[in-house]
């Protein structure tokens, strides 16, 4: 849960931790002017040994240590640098080039040190060089190859052939820097590669240009470990070879950790109905699949995880009726959205809360229907609920329809439309807590995308801002269309799987 404090320094408010709200400063900057003005400092806290750096991610200004190196203002800063690929190779050539002033070689392993140590080590306990020569090291790297199906990746080798196998390792066992070409039977790229010294198997880079999900996998799967449900991962059985990345057999419930670098239309070569006719086959097969974007895990982690502790029906729960209803302010809104609601705050005009024990557990919102959607003269008494949401780890039993009748009784709306996001709902309607409370399905949106600023493909930002009335007005050619000054403009996109429209006509 975050709170909202206001700095001692800046006097600007701030969003935190709970466990931080005895927290005084929005950052080190404000701390260390505030310090200064009240003449705090001593001497272990000269300011002489300390300056001011420009971020190289937000290009904001920050105070830091001048013995230190460096370059960015915060740990958010950090993530959405490292989500830049190339980035990532900037940082390794750097590392190279230190390597070579250093030692002479561009990696620590070729290191004569290291090598010398590292062979010590391996003969004391095995009295061989290599853990390619020991047989017990072989037969395992075998099992390993035949469980993860990674056998695809060494030439001609098909999945029953071990035979193949066991003459490509032996044959190959006393020179593993040896380069050779290898043909990827995915994408049919040509490569060369070696087997290394551990056995790590080659990878095909044109596939693979850098480390995919797996650490946000992971975080799913530790998750899903703590609270006990079984999972099955990789699974390519029940979609006929394509793969679901995480299956809760019981639950019949699939999930998928979609990287905006890998699933977006130019870098991963995503097309518009990628997400959708994946989420389509598995509704055939009875599962319902749900969909992250690689920026919800990482930065609204406690709000996905509660939303898949709610699709598993395990939230704590709290009795509507035990709760009372009153019209919220804005910012009591936009703080509990910001918290709890994957897509944080919106524009609104009514604001509905509902209190246990005086905490805010639940919101409703309403508005005008949004231009955004092709609605321009709609008749006053028409609304959009724009927002629900219970707080993280709860289930309010009845909170929707208690907060939906409020509204009706007090506002006295002719109809009210609303929109589920098939990434979370799934495609059967009847399931939906819309559905459930007398809303009629209307139909079934087509995807839409969001855009990526290739820098920083940690951010997607909503197309309604990138309109191409909007890009014509910063001086691009009309000509064209908005997508291709986006890519001009050094942006991707990432697509969704659409909506279900619902509607709920109130009978006067």
């Amino acid at each position: 849960m975050k709170i909202e404090l206001e700095c001692l320094s800046c006097n600007k408010l701030f969003l935190t931790e709970f466990k931080h709200r005895n927290k005084k400063f929005c950052n080190k900057t404000c701390y260390f002017e505030y310090v200064r003005k009240n003449k705090l400092l001593g001497k272990e806290k000269n300011p002489d040994v300390r300056e001011i750096r420009i971020c190289v991610q937000c290009g904001n200004k920050f105070e830091e240590r001048k013995k230190h190196q460096k370059k960015i203002c915060s740990d958010e800063c950090r993530n959405l640098w490292n989500t830049n690929p190339n980035n990532t190779k900037e940082r390794i050539l750097k590392s190279k080039k230190a390597l070579i002033e250093k030692y002479g070689v561009d990696s620590l392993f070729k290191t004569n040190k290291f090598k010398e140590t590292n062979r010590n080590e391996f003969v004391k306990k095995y009295g061989v060089t290599t853990p390619m020569l020991v047989p017990e090291f072989v037969e395992k790297l075998k099992e390993t190859i035949r469980n993860k199906h990674l056998l695809n990746l060494l030439p001609n080798l098909k999945e029953n052939n071990l035979e193949l196998l066991d003459n490509y390792l032996t044959n190959k066992s006393g020179n593993t820097s040896q380069p050779y070409n290898f043909k990827c039977l995915k994408c049919d790229n040509i490569f060369t590669s070696t087997i290394l010294g551990s056995g790590k198997i080659p990878i095909c880079r044109k596939c693979n240009p850098i480390i995919k999900n797996s650490k946000l996998e992971q975080l799913i799967k530790d998750y899903l470990n703590s609270i006990n449900v079984k999972h099955i991962d990789g699974d390519r059985k029940l979609l006929n070879g394509k793969e679901i990345d995480i299956y809760l057999p019981d639950y019949n419930i699939g999930i998928e950790i979609n990287g905006n670098y890998f699933h977006s239309e130019i870098s991963g070569e995503k097309t518009k109905n990628y997400h959708i006719d994946k989420t389509k086959l598995c509704y055939e097969k009875g599962i319902t699949l749900i969909q992250f974007y690689e920026d919800e895990i990482i930065l609204k982690k406690d709000i996905i995880l509660s939303k898949l502790k709610s699709k598993l029906q395990l939230n704590e729960k709290i009795f509507a009726r035990k709760c009372k209803i009153k019209e919220i302010s804005k910012k009591e809104s936009s703080l509990f959205l910001t918290n709890n609601h994957l897509q944080g705050s919106s524009i609104d005009k009514i604001r509905f809360g509902l209190f246990y024990n005086s905490e805010l557990v639940s919101v409703m919102t309403f508005g005008k229907k949004r231009k955004s959607l092709g609605n321009s003269n709609s008749d006053i008494s028409e609304y959009e609920l724009v927002r629900f949401c219970n707080k993280t780890n709860l289930t309010i039993v009845g909170g929707f329809s208690k907060l939906l009748k409020n509204f009706i009784k007090k506002y006295n709306p002719s109809k009210i439309e609303t929109f589920a996001d098939i990434r979370w709902s799934g495609l059967d309607q009847t399931k939906t807590v819309y559905y459930k409370n007398g809303f009629n399905f209307i139909k079934q949106t087509p995807p839409n995308y969001w855009y990526i600023n290739t820098e920083k493909y940690l951010n997607r930002s909503h197309r309604f801002s990138f309109r191409k009335d909007v890009l014509v007005k910063e001086g691009f050619n009309k000509e064209l269309t908005e997508w291709e000054i986006m890519k001009l403009k050094k942006y991707d996109r990432i697509w969704d799987c659409g909506s279900l429209k619902f509607e709920l006509v109130i009978k006067k």
